[in-house]
């Protein structure tokens, strides 16, 4: 299979998609001033590599966004194969494998000379999971949000999911959201369902049944959002609005219990 790749240009750094396993995406983050690359949630380490070679990066630095073996599978096979990598990132408490370096929210770190990383704690799909906003311009979401979804809560709260959403869509509109799986179509069906006089999401879903994925049938894919992008058509990110608020019933003034009906919604809306 051959790899996928396109470049989104930017100031400090360059993103790089590389397809992997049935849906997810892993990046590669090139600091252009010195061509050294942090790999997100390398699980495939050929492709990984492919990828580098391709752009002529030399990968430094792991980061993770959180422990599941689709996003770190590959961190201790990576380090193996690559000296230069001397910094792997995690969450603190999420026991990464490989890791060298337990971050928590807030943290800041470079990548290369000049591309600047700060974390964002959030905790739910898994206990440290942690997103990693870049060059004030991109945030890699991993499994916490999705475009027009977000990740399982498994063992965490909905006041965890609605933390970690408040804290994402408090960044700047124009940022670009890099999801860690290619889900858009079907959340965009779910949330039609959801927010049903939403106009945006009509077209949400067509575009991104148009797009198609590159994993199988060398689709485009839908990545990147924004986040401005996700305010409109991400049923999660609009549990304050009128109409998910009609979507959930009578809960009050509850955020959390909203959040947590929608996301009920989706997994019986899956199981139909």
């Amino acid at each position: 299979q051959e790899s996928y790749s396109y470049e989104r240009n930017m100031s400090k750094c360059t993103v790089i998609p590389v397809p992997a396993l049935a849906d997810n995406y892993m990046y590669l983050v090139i600091d252009v001033e010195s061509n050294e690359a942090a790999a997100v949630d390398p699980v495939d380490v050929d492709a990984i590599q492919e990828a580098a070679s391709d752009h002529n990066a030399t990968i430094t630095t792991i980061l993770t966004t959180h422990n599941h073996w689709d996003h770190s599978g590959g961190n201790v096979r990576l380090v193996s194969a690559l000296s230069t990598i001397d910094r792997v990132y995690g969450g603190v408490g999420d026991d990464v494998p490989a890791a060298t370096h337990e971050v928590e929210d807030g943290d800041t770190f470079t990548i290369g000379k000049a591309t600047k990383v700060k974390v964002l704690f959030t905790p739910c799909h898994t206990p440290g999971h942690v997103c990693y906003y870049v060059d004030k311009k991109h945030i890699f979401t991993g499994d916490t949000m999705f475009i027009s979804g977000c990740g399982n809560f498994n063992n965490g709260t909905p006041a965890q999911m609605v933390e970690a959403f408040d804290k994402l869509l408090s960044l700047p509109d124009e940022t670009k959201v890099w999801v860690g799986h290619e889900y858009t179509a079907k959340n965009c069906a779910f949330a039609c369902y959801a927010d049903q006089d939403n106009t945006d999401l009509r077209q949400r879903l067509q575009w991104a049944k148009d797009q198609g994925s590159p994993h199988t049938g060398g689709g485009k894919g839908t990545i990147p959002s924004t986040i401005a992008m996700e305010k409109k058509c991400n049923p999660f990110a609009r549990i304050d609005h009128l109409s998910m608020m009609k979507f959930c019933g009578a809960c009050g003034d509850d955020r959390s219990e909203r959040m947590r009906l929608v996301r009920k919604g989706k997994d019986d809306w899956g199981r139909r």
